[in-house]
């Protein structure tokens, strides 16, 4: 038998490994085109209420002359996770899938009007051992290029998933004994809600100001909630299906969902917000977030920091520990490096997210382009 539900077998490995370099047709991207729309609930669902994506008056001051969308998006734009699609990772039915690391580059913003076009497919399949589980892990990691409908390239991305027995995880867990969920009085949410309200973007840097060494600001996030969740997994129609959807893709993929507590197959997205499904299912304490969450919140600790004329151009993060409901995140980092590239004024950033138990989360390194005092 190729597959064996909810195990990872040296079938499905081989069966899985056969479907490198191949893309998959016949499916709908979940967006074609970056329109107001796209950018506004974008900018909503992640948080990011830069004046460059919801303000036109401001970004036609900008050397792009429009609106800029945040360059995540580029994952809306291909069919690697399209509607009503079994979602990604593909294989391995049953096997549990978490998010482990990304690469974006961009050859510009993306940006108001852009009509865009991607090639996708599955880059690489990797086998090991994880202390998480404690037996053997599979990682998988997808590609996808994206051009402009003039034919530019505009970007790539790439994703890597962990593979885990979900029942080896739920005995195995790691973290399950290590966390409790956070709990916060209303003096605790006032404390918050004024970092929010005192947190400033930079809307003017030169790269010949900047020191190595020198820090980001601190981008506050959170605490953590089921709306949250669904509000950032909405805008990219991660597995988030019902009805006809959701009957089409369960007979396609019987072993895609998992029961819910009234008897009715739901997709395991719920580990996102459903706190006891996530314990039962996994041995969690918690439901926790989406790795690329955590990158856009980076992103955003990058953007905000290089100002109006700087250009985020590379980043590259790891997705270290769970991020559970009720937790408050910070975004942040350094400056690595300066350096000339192309006549360009670069710098190297390292990134990271740190959460109220001061843990760092996920990590990254990124480089950006800076205006100079020279132009």
């Amino acid at each position: 038998m190729a597959y064996e539900h909810g195990r990872i077998t040296d079938e499905g490995i081989a069966k899985l490994r056969a479907r490198i370099g191949r893309g998959f047709t016949g499916r709908q991207p979940w967006r074609t085109e970056v329109n107001r729309d796209t950018i506004w609930h974008l900018a909503h669902a992640i948080g990011d209420l830069s004046p460059l994506y919801v303000d036109p008056e401001h970004a036609a001051k900008t050397q792009w002359g429009r609106l800029q969308c945040p360059g995540v998006v580029l994952r809306c734009f291909d069919t690697l996770s399209a509607p009503g699609s079994s979602g990604l990772p593909e294989g391995l039915p049953g096997v549990h899938a978490i998010w482990s690391g990304s690469h974006y580059e961009w050859a510009r913003p993306v940006l108001l009007g852009d009509r865009i076009t991607a090639e996708c497919h599955l880059k690489d399949v990797v086998e090991k051992q994880s202390k998480f589980v404690g037996s053997r892990t599979v990682y998988q990691t997808y590609e996808a290029v994206y051009h402009t409908a003039d034919g530019d390239y505009l970007g790539k991305r790439s994703d890597t998933y962990m593979r885990a027995d979900r029942n080896k995880a739920r005995e195995k867990s790691v973290y399950k004994d290590q966390e409790q969920l956070a709990m916060w009085a209303p003096d605790d949410i006032e404390r918050f809600m004024a970092e929010y309200k005192a947190y400033r973007r930079t809307t003017e840097r030169f790269w010949e100001d900047v020191e190595v060494g020198e820090e980001l600001a601190r981008v506050i996030k959170g605490p953590l909630t089921p709306t949250a969740e669904i509000a950032f997994e909405a805008f990219f129609g991660i597995y988030l299906i019902g009805n006809a959807v959701a009957a089409s893709a369960l007979e396609r993929h019987p072993k895609l969902m998992v029961p819910n507590e009234q008897g009715v197959p739901e997709p395991p997205q719920r580990v996102h917000w459903d706190n006891k499904f996530t314990q039962d299912t996994l041995g969690l304490p918690g439901a926790y977030d989406l790795g690329l969450e955590r990158l856009s919140w980076m992103c955003q600790a990058a953007t905000d920091w290089v100002g109006d004329d700087g250009f985020l151009s590379f980043i590259d993060s790891r997705y270290r520990r769970f991020n559970y409901l009720g937790d408050v995140t910070w975004a942040t980092g350094k400056v690595a490096e300066k350096f000339e590239r192309d006549g360009k004024k670069m710098v190297r950033l390292d990134l990271w997210t740190v959460n109220h138990r001061d843990q760092i989360t996920a990590t990254a390194e990124a480089e950006a382009s800076l205006a100079s005092r020279a132009d």
